[in-house]
Order: C-alpha cells, then sequence, then structure tokens
C-alpha cells in the first residue's frame, strides 16, 4: 500500500514538472514570437516614416543609424528573454532536485523506520517469551538440580540479550539528542580485547575466534563503555553474517601514533552500493521480511558515532576470498 502510494504521488510529481517545463517553454516561445513581431512592426513603421519624409533608400537601409537602433534593441530585449528564462529553468531545476531528494530521503526513512519496527517488535518478544517460559517452568515443574540449572542459564541469556538491545536503544537516542560524553581512563588494549573474546567463546560456541596482534600495543586513553559497545558489537556483527561454524578474525596492530582494531569474517559480504549507507541510524541490508539475521540496524550507527567520539576513524572494505573487514583506528593520547 505504502509502495503505491509513494509511486502515485511520484508520478504526480513528474507530471507536474512536466507540464511545467512546457508551460515555460511556451511563455519564452511566446514572448521570443512577440519580440519579433515588434520588432517586424517598428521596421515598417521606420520605413513609412522614411518614405513619407522620402529619406528612403533600399539599398542604405539597413545600414541606416534608426534601423541598427531598432536592430539592438530587439536583440537586448531578446538576450534579456532567453537569460531570465534560463535562470527559471536553472532554478526550477534544482528546486526539482531538492523535492525529489527530500522525498526519496523521507521513503527510505519511512522504510528504516517500518523495519526497525518490525525488527524491535521480534527482538523484544523472543527474550521475553524465553524468559516467561523459563519461569513457567519454574513454577509448574519439579525440576532436577541440572535442570534447573541449565533453565537458569537460558534465561540469563535471554536476560543479558533483552538488556543489551535496551542498552542499545537508549544509547542510539543519547547519540542521536546530545554530544557523547566520554570518560576516559587508561585501558590495557590487549587484556581488555581478550576479555571481550573470552565473553564471545561462551556466548558462541560454535563460532571459531582467532587473534592476532602486530607491534607493541600501549595503554590506550578511552571510555570503557565505549570501547565495549565498539568491539562487542562489531564482532557480534560478524558472526551474524557468517556461515554456522563460522570463522571471525581479530587484528589488533599499532600503527605509528594509532592503534587498529580489525574484525574480519568470511561471510556473506557488503556490496559496494550497501557499504555507504551500513552506518546509518536504522538501515539493514535488505527486507526485514526477507532477512533472516537479527538486529534493529542500530548497532554500527552506535560504532561509528562512538568512534567518531574518540577522534577516530572506521572504514569498510572486502575480505579475501569472501567476506568483510570492519577497521577502526584509535588515536594513543598521552
Amino acid at each position: 500500500m505504502k509502495d503505491k502510494k509513494s509511486y502515485r504521488i511520484k508520478t504526480l510529481h513528474i507530471v507536474l514538472v512536466v507540464y511545467i517545463i512546457l508551460f515555460s517553454g511556451w511563455w519564452t516561445h511566446l514572448l521570443l514570437s512577440k519580440n519579433s513581431d515588434a520588432f517586424e512592426a517598428k521596421v515598417d513603421l521606420l520605413k513609412a516614416e522614411m518614405i513619407y519624409s522620402k529619406t528612403y533608400e533600399s539599398s542604405s537601409f539597413k545600414a541606416s543609424e534608426p534601423y541598427l537602433e531598432i536592430i539592438k534593441k530587439k536583440n537586448r530585449q531578446q538576450n534579456m528573454i532567453i537569460a531570465e528564462a534560463s535562470v527559471y529553468y536553472v532554478i526550477l531545476l534544482i528546486g526539482v532536485w531538492l523535492v525529489y531528494r527530500s522525498f526519496r530521503q523521507e521513503i527510505r526513512l519511512a522504510r528504516q523506520q517500518r523495519n526497525f519496527l518490525l525488527s524491535i517488535t521480534h527482538e523484544l518478544k523472543s527474550p521475553i517469551a524465553s524468559i516467561r517460559l523459563v519461569l513457567d517452568t519454574f513454577i509448574k515443574r519439579t525440576l532436577k538440580p541440572e535442570q534447573i540449572k541449565k533453565l537458569a542459564s537460558n534465561g540469563i541469556k535471554e536476560a543479558e540479550r533483552l538488556h543489551t538491545l535496551v542498552n542499545n536503544i537508549l544509547l542510539a537516542a543519547r547519540l542521536d539528542n546530545s554530544k557523547v560524553e566520554l570518560i576516559r581512563g587508561e585501558v590495557d588494549l590487549l587484556t581488555f580485547t581478550q576479555d571481550v573474546l573470552k565473553q564471545l567463546r561462551g556466548k558462541y560456541p560454535n563460532t571459531r575466534f582467532n587473534f592476532e596482534t602486530t607491534g607493541e600495543i600501549p595503554l590506550m586513553r578511552v571510555d570503557t563503555n565505549g570501547l565495549t559497545s565498539i568491539e562487542l558489537n562489531l564482532i557480534e556483527n560478524a558472526v551474524k553474517y557468517c556461515p554456522d561454524n563460522g570463522e571471525i578474525d581479530v587484528f589488533l596492530k599499532r600503527v605509528k601514533n594509532s592503534v587498529v582494531f580489525e574484525v574480519a569474517d568470511k561471510g556473506i559480504g557488503i556490496s559496494d552500493k550497501e557499504k555507504a549507507n551500513v552506518f546509518k541510524k536504522f538501515y539493514r541490508v535488505g527486507s526485514e521480511d526477507t532477512r533472516k539475521t537479527k538486529g534493529t540496524g542500530l548497532g554500527l550507527y552506535i560504532v561509528k558515532s562512538l568512534v567518531m567520539a574518540h577522534k577516530g576513524t572506521i572504514s569498510i572494505r572486502d575480505n579475501s576470498p569472501k567476506g568483510t573487514i570492519f577497521s577502526v583506528q584509535l588515536p594513543i593520547l598521552k
């Protein structure tokens, strides 16, 4: 329904633009014709006056000063009409382009918000349903200690998933409405990343995480919570788009006066067209109706915002033979 509505609006917009251009072209043609008619009338009048005063000579008429003055005025008016029409068309085309761009942006934003609502509904319902099932099982059944431990563990995982989701939503809202305030402290980035990977190995036992460092990694002055969000979001994003029992490579290296943190996967990859959009808020590749991976489209938006707050940069490139590499470069602050 929304696609049909946007198509009708787009068609109406095109029809109006075409009408305005044709209408303006007609008026420009009409003004030029009137200018030519006025010129012919003035020439005939000049001839009549010269004949009446017996000064008319056909051989020298077009070289006479009155005729040249009429020609000069006619050309000046014609140039003025053409110049005004050109300026009008340029302004019209710029206006049409701005309106069309705004329309496309509104349509894209509406689709992204729709996708976000669909995904957030699913993301919230799943852990809530799982936690409720665990609690119902505790109430209605008598369980053995190992069963209690397993159910409790599952409930905690779903609660952590729900907590992470809510935190991402709140963080995205804060990033969108105010400047990020970092609480910097000295962090051993090597140990910090190893701890993050240890946590993720327990969460994703079927995924293999490789970790490699190059050069001496110095202590970094960073926001611990922000750095946690950066590393977790990038690595978990790689896990989502990797095949089952996939492999994730994590690199930490020093490059001059900065430290580079990279996450490489061997998944489906990202097309060049999508690379420019993946850091936008709510943006996810594909349609929410056909997409199989979980997510809200906030992770990479949060990552880029936090990286920029640390005065760093983030880039994306293709992995070989397939997959994607996200690279974060953070400056070393003294």
